[in-house]
């Protein structure tokens, strides 16, 4: 699937969401792909290397969060992933998806977290990509919380003259990848187009505009469904006692950690993910 499909848009509480549909049998619950909170981050960009292998078993949904891709940018209210999960349940909602798979990278893990313990009966499978739902680690601090990715945002969209292509590919071959060439044309341009949106930018003039930190741990006993935690080895964020936390606590969890990857093991190792991600889901239909 070289081309992206036809955009469409939904109201929810009166927030229009954007989001992609893929075509694919219409008999068993649909796959819900949703982004990270990088820069310029879309369900589509995050995961457009596993529109073909899972159209052809399932119909999917490429979802862009509020604040993110062609969602529209407003402020969020209160404490921020329990406020995406409702938008989440909304989109749900008005499409009439009973349940459906949730394929999650980083920040939508976090949601897809909440939305999991509120709403079990909603979520067939669970995956979840590199996702830092804690304050800390068992073992360390996260790096995201340190004084070293303190001005990560602000350093892409204030320093130097703003979004650039140059800076895109910078951040996301520092943050994201293990393999530099693993960055491709495409992914570049969708990232920064996205990233150079000016409503977000209005965003950063408004204090309390991104929502308040959402500690999950004390919700991790409440998430049942089965649930397949996927990490880089080589992963900026953090190591691997944080999805060790999840293993742990919710209810049936396994993780499966790629040698060869950082913080989107689904860009660098497409491939691989989508066979296990498949896989997954096929043990649990």
């Amino acid at each position: 699937m070289s081309q992206s499909p036809d955009s469409r848009f939904v109201s929810v509480d009166g927030v229009r969401l954007h989001y992609y549909e893929t075509d694919g049998p219409g008999e068993r619950p649909p796959v819900i792909f949703t982004h990270g909170g990088g820069p310029g981050s879309s369900g589509w960009s995050n995961f457009r290397l596993s529109a073909v292998a899972f159209s052809a078993r399932y119909r999917c949904y490429f979802l862009d969060f509020p604040q993110f891709g062609q969602s529209d940018m407003v402020p969020v209210d209160g404490p921020v992933f329990s406020w995406h999960a409702r938008k989440l349940l909304g989109f749900m909602d008005a499409l009439g998806i009973r349940q459906a798979h949730l394929v999650n990278q980083s920040f939508g893990g976090c949601v897809a977290i909440r939305f999991a313990a509120d709403h079990p009966e909603r979520v067939a499978t669970l995956q979840l990509i590199a996702s830092q739902p804690v304050e800390r680690g068992i073992t360390q601090p996260l790096p995201l919380f340190s004084k070293h990715a303190a001005t990560l945002m602000s350093d892409y969209y204030l320093a130097d003259g703003g979004p650039s292509p140059a800076k895109m590919a910078a951040l996301i071959r520092r943050y994201e990848l293990h393999d530099d060439h693993r960055l491709d044309e495409e992914n570049l341009r969708l990232r920064y187009e996205a990233s150079a949106n000016p409503g977000f930018l209005k965003l950063l003039d408004i204090p309390g505009a991104f929502g308040q930190w959402e500690n999950l741990l004390p919700v991790f006993s409440r998430v049942v469904a089965p649930t397949q935690v996927f990490w880089g080895l080589h992963d900026w964020f953090g190591g691997v006692d944080v999805p060790m936390l999840m293993l742990n606590q919710f209810a049936d969890a396994r993780l499966y950690v790629m040698g060869k990857a950082a913080h989107h093991v689904q860009t660098e190792c497409p491939d691989e993910f989508n066979a296990v991600a498949l896989a997954f889901i096929g043990g649990h239909e």
